[in-house]
């Protein structure tokens, strides 16, 4: 038994480390490798609930540890990645220390899911904090490796942008709005129709974006969430 409460643990203290590593190449400005360490981050993290979840052990102390591994991984890398990518680009000074609006909404909201875990498997309640930073991962990665030159010159449409990425960031991680889970209970057409759909669109993205298919994957998943909860209200409301 002390085993098997030990096997999601060591997931989270993986998780972690990987996200200690990427604020350490963070540092040098190394997007690359930090989204690398960033994925593992992710992986590590699914693995860690997944175990917990096939294990059915409910450890406190496990939730605990979970949450400040992913303030690291998931709280303080996308702040990080924002702050470079806004320094000493904006006519602004001292604007990049925005970024760190980021940590303080994902604290906020890993405080709240500690408190007020859902049992609903079908949907969570705002953007996860490992979603947020892989979008913000691979911003870093387009920015940095194939820049749009029109935004990057002009100085104030590219700050305008960042900031609404950022307030857009801080509102959905602590809001209520239902983004579906990828729990598939079985296989039917009919019971997952809206995983089914978001899975073949993402892979047609990813097989003509590449790259850039990431963010573009992302937004569509907020706004398909958004579409197939209001339109299962106006089926009951009818």
């Amino acid at each position: 038994m002390i085993t098997k409460k030990i096997i999601p643990n060591i997931f989270t203290l993986l998780n972690l480390f990987c996200g200690c590593i990427s604020i350490i190449f963070l540092q040098s400005k190394n997007f690359n490798d930090s989204a690398i360490y960033t994925l593992f981050s992710i992986i590590f993290d699914f693995l860690d609930g997944f175990f917990s979840r096939l294990i059915k052990i409910e450890n406190l102390f496990g939730k605990e540890l979970d949450s400040l591994a992913d303030m690291i991984s998931f709280g303080m890398v996308p702040s990080i990645i924002v702050f470079l990518l806004l320094e000493n680009k904006t006519p602004i000074p001292f604007i990049e220390y925005l970024s760190f609006l980021i940590s303080i909404f994902s604290a906020c909201r890993l405080a709240k899911f500690n408190i007020n875990n859902p049992d609903n498997k079908n949907h969570i309640m705002g953007l996860t904090t490992p979603v947020n930073t892989l979008f913000f991962s691979s911003i870093s990665l387009i920015i940095t490796n194939d820049p749009v030159p029109f935004i990057i010159e002009k100085k104030i449409i590219y700050l305008i942008v960042m900031l609404l990425m950022i307030f857009l960031s801080c509102y959905l991680l602590v809001s209520k709005i239902p983004m579906f889970s990828f729990n598939f209970k079985n296989l039917s057409w009919k019971k997952n129709k809206i995983r089914y759909i978001f899975l073949l669109i993402s892979i047609f993205l990813l097989l003509t974006l590449h790259m850039i298919a990431l963010p573009c994957i992302i937004i569509f998943y907020i706004i398909i969430s958004i579409y197939f909860h209001r339109l299962k209200k106006i089926h009951i409301k009818t």
